[in-house]
This record gives C-alpha cells, structure tokens and sequence, in this order.
C-alpha cells in the first residue's frame, strides 16, 4: 500500500506541473470570498479568462454549478478525495497529453488535500471551434493485463487498430475503459493508461473488480483508490453532443473473491444532483463494469428510475468476455450493450469465450440520436461482423472436441453484434432462401474448441461448461442440400454485411505471433 501512495504522490504531482505548464497559465482566476461553512472552491474560466456558467462542479457526493462568475462553492464531503467538474458539450475534453500529441488521459479534477481548512481549486477550458453534433465513442472491455506481455499485445491489437480507425473517422473520437483494466496488478494501472494513450483520442475509465487493490479487506472506498489516482474520480460525467455520458463504479468490493455489483445510496444521490442539471432532451449513456441485466445489483431500480423521461438510455459494460445487446424493460427501458473485451478469453487467444472477436464496441451519435452502432473486430474491417459454420463441423484437439449438434445440412452462423432488429436472410445459389433463426443460448464450439480442446484448458469460464455463453447464433437449413449458401446480415441502420464462406478450421483462433 505504502508503493501505491507513492504512485499516487508523484501522479498528482505530475498533473498539476501539467496544468501549471498549459496555455491557460496566464489567466487570472478572479477573488473569491467564500460562503460561510465553504471549505471547498474554486473558478472555471475559458481561454480568454471569460467565465464559464452552468459547469457542474463535484466532489464524488454533491454536485454544483458555477455561477455567473464561473465560481463554485462546496462544503466539502469527508470522505472526499477528489473535485472535478464535468465538460460542457461546447467544450475540449482536457487531457494529460503532452505538448504536440492528441489525446489521452482525460484531465477534469484535482486531488484534495487531507488537511482540514480551506481548499481551492480552479480549471480551464477552451471552447471548441465548432459544436460536434456528431461524434463517436469507443467502448473498451477488460484489457485486464497482467503481465508486460500482455500490455505490448493491448498495444499493438488493441490501441493501434482504434489508433488507425480514430485517424480516419470523420467524426471526433472518444473512448470509455469499462473496467478490469488490470487483472489485479495495481503497478500495471500507470503502464496502461499510458498504453492507452497511444490511440491519440481523449479517453475516461470506470473501475472494475479485478482494478479494486486486493490487499485492501472491507473497505471499498480506499480499495479504488489506486485506481482513482491513476484515472481519476470513480463517478463522474461529460456532455459531448446532446450526450450527457456517465462513468460509475458499480462493484461493491470486500476482496477479490468477496464482491457484488450495484450502487452505494451515496452513488444514487450523487447520480441525482447530477441529472439535476441535464435537460430532458439528452440522451443518457452510462458506462459501468458489471452488467445490470440480470436485475440482482444493488440500488439498480433506484438508479434507472432516475433516467426516466430522457431521449434515450443506453448502457455500456463489460466483464462477462462475451458480447451481447439486451433490452432492459424494468424499471424502464434501456439498452445495455455488454461489450466483448480486448483480452478476451485472458490473452489465450484472440477470442471471447463466445467466439467474438477480441476488439471494442464502436457508437456514433448524431444530436439526440444513435446514428449508428456496431462491433469492432481488432485488425479486421467493419465489414467483419459474422462466422459460418457447417451444421455438422467440430472444432477442438487433444482437450475435446466440440459441435454445434446439427446435420450436413444446416448452416450455423454466428452474428455477435445481431439483435432484434437485425435482417438475416440466406440465400441459396443467389435466390433468396428464408430468414435465420434464432438458436438457443449454447456453448460455442468454436471458442471451446480452441481453449478447451486444443488448449487443454478445461477451467470453468472459457466457453465450454453448460449452459456456455453465445446467445447469437442463428441456423438456416439449406432446402437444396448441394446449394452455395450466402448469408445477408443487415443491422438496424441499414449496414448489409455479407459472408458465403464457410469456417472451417481454428486457425483464426491462434494469438499473433
């Protein structure tokens, strides 16, 4: 713990030289003679020195707005460890960039002193140059490295695919780490979010179990304090858009082996103020680790009741290593997109325990709305959204060998980014044959064939343990058995993906060497 503190010193450090060094030196924050009871303030001012009004200011329990002077004032919560504010729309998202080079680490908050007293803390921003009605955010599931290996792989699979798709987006680029960003290595933390940083785009982060310092027993606040010192605040928000964008630690943590998920009464009422100052027009996405489809979290209908009456709601997480879209319809209704990971099944492999490609989901909004959505596969194209398989092909080696259970005469497609409103035709010697159909939740030979049968791996978790994990596999059979078959996958924005051949071997399975 003492090494971890020490991390934190030097970060903090590290920030403020960086703020200290930035354009807005010169600008000369205005006096301010604090409210009784006030221990906590501060100024947020543009780049001509103008005030900038209505910017949410927090502490990680309450939240305020700067007045018509651009001044906040706060009694500041005990159990306090940060304040920050969250980034108008018409705004640049701050990062820890160095001088010359795009993006990185976003840089919204300042580290509290542990001393009683007064404290001030004031910030800058710079107007953009032109609103961004439309921009695209990145969700990056579990990179959950463990070891310098496996961070050089997040490198080059990971960062330097979004590197490459971000430079040739024709819409500005963000991106949200959904936690497990380490695999219990608290030293890591630094080491990734520099990693990270190489995409070139400003990015946030939410904690997730395996980021919690399991050396700390029953005390989830300081267990995420590592992490908050590296990535900053646990529970914060930004407004890109007509996007009002919140990041939540929802893993309630007592040890590694000992947690759940869900949200503290603090979070709620934290989340409360917050929503306080969005309009109703907005959407809302919240990102999060854990997924809160099953229903069990702690405080989850309290916490959603608060998104009733917004454009849209939509929720992004990670930490199953499977990809899956889900209509929450209770309390109300919400879209959680449970992204597949970047390490999928733990670095074994290029491959979620569900057959999805290790990559990152990718979401365009425009104003108000989703223009479009969609899954990307590292080190392949967009137009890499499916696999087809004959119905009575295995997949495995020396650790078992896997099928889907079905004849010579069917063909099984997996579709990983497919929902409801998905179009899945196929067609046979290029006359339309029928639409797919949906097949029950099963264990993916495919994964299971390569982690488990010819990686001997036959732990709980990588795909092969009934009731297994893909939930998007789709069957057609042929009506002529000796016909060419082509699958027509068209999503919800109109995007057709086509495939006419067929998987039949595991080598699109095998890491890069």
């Amino acid at each position: 713990m003492q090494r971890t503190m020490h991390t934190f010193t030097r970060i903090a450090a590290a920030f403020l030289i960086l703020v200290a060094g930035t354009a807005f030196a010169k600008v000369a924050h205005p006096d301010i003679k604090p409210a009784a009871g006030i221990d906590l303030y501060g100024s947020i001012l543009d780049e001509t020195g103008a005030p900038v009004v209505g910017v949410v200011v927090s502490d990680g329990y309450q939240c305020v707005a700067t007045d018509a002077k651009g001044v906040y004032q706060m009694k500041r919560n005990p159990g306090a460890r940060m304040v920050y504010y969250s980034t108008p729309a018409d705004y640049v998202v701050n990062t820890l960039a160095k001088p010359g080079d795009k993006g990185g680490p976003a840089a919204f908050y300042a580290k509290l002193d542990k001393r009683d007293g007064q404290q001030r803390h004031n910030f800058d921003l710079a107007r953009l140059p032109a609103p961004e009605g439309e921009f695209t955010l990145v969700c990056i599931g579990d990179p959950q490295t463990k070891r310098d290996e496996q961070i050089v792989r997040y490198k080059k699979e990971t960062i330097d695919d979004l590197r490459a798709f971000a430079r040739a987006s024709s819409s500005p680029c963000y991106a949200i780490l959904l936690g497990d960003v380490c695999g219990d290595a608290m030293d890591l933390h630094l080491p990734m979010r520099d990693a990270t940083a190489g995409a070139g785009i400003p990015f946030f982060a939410v904690i997730g179990n395996h980021d919690h310092d399991a050396s700390i027993k029953n005390d989830d606040h300081n267990a995420g304090a590592p992490f908050e010192s590296v990535f900053g605040p646990l529970n914060f928000s930004l407004n890109r858009g007509g996007v009002h964008i919140i990041g939540m630690d929802n893993i309630l943590y007592n040890g590694s082996k000992n947690y759940k998920s869900g949200f503290t009464d603090e979070q709620v009422e934290w989340l409360r103020q917050n929503l306080s100052f969005v309009p109703k027009d907005k959407i809302i996405v919240l990102a999060y680790h854990a997924p809160l489809g099953h229903g069990n979290a702690q405080n989850r209908e309290n916490l959603m009741k608060l998104f009733e009456g917004y454009a849209e709601v939509h929720l992004m997480a990670g930490h199953s290593h499977n990809h899956r879209n889900t209509i929450i319809k209770k309390p109300i209704s919400a879209y959680e997109h449970v992204t597949g990971t970047a390490c999928g099944a733990w670095w074994r492999s290029v491959l979620n325990t569900d057959g999805t490609p290790n990559g990152y989901g990718v979401f365009t909004f425009n104003g108000n709305k989703v223009a479009d959505w969609f899954y990307k596969a590292n080190g392949r194209g967009r137009d890499y959204q499916m696999r087809m398989y004959r119905g009575d092909a295995s997949f495995g080696g020396p650790g078992g060998m896997f099928s889907y259970g079905k004849t010579a005469n069917d063909v099984v497609v997996d579709v990983w980014n497919a929902d409801r409103k998905w179009k899945l035709v196929a067609y046979e010697n290029g006359v339309k044959a029928g639409a797919l159909k949906k097949l029950p939740r099963m264990v993916d030979a495919y994964a299971a064939g390569y982690h488990a049968g010819v990686l001997n791996n036959q732990r709980p978790g990588y795909g092969h343990i009934p009731p297994g994990t893909n939930q998007h596999l789709y069957l057609h059979t042929k009506k002529d058995p000796d016909a060419r078959v082509e699958i027509r996958a068209t999503d919800r924005f109109g995007k057709t993906y086509t495939l006419d051949k067929y998987t039949t071997d595991l080598s699109d399975a095998a890491p890069p060497r």
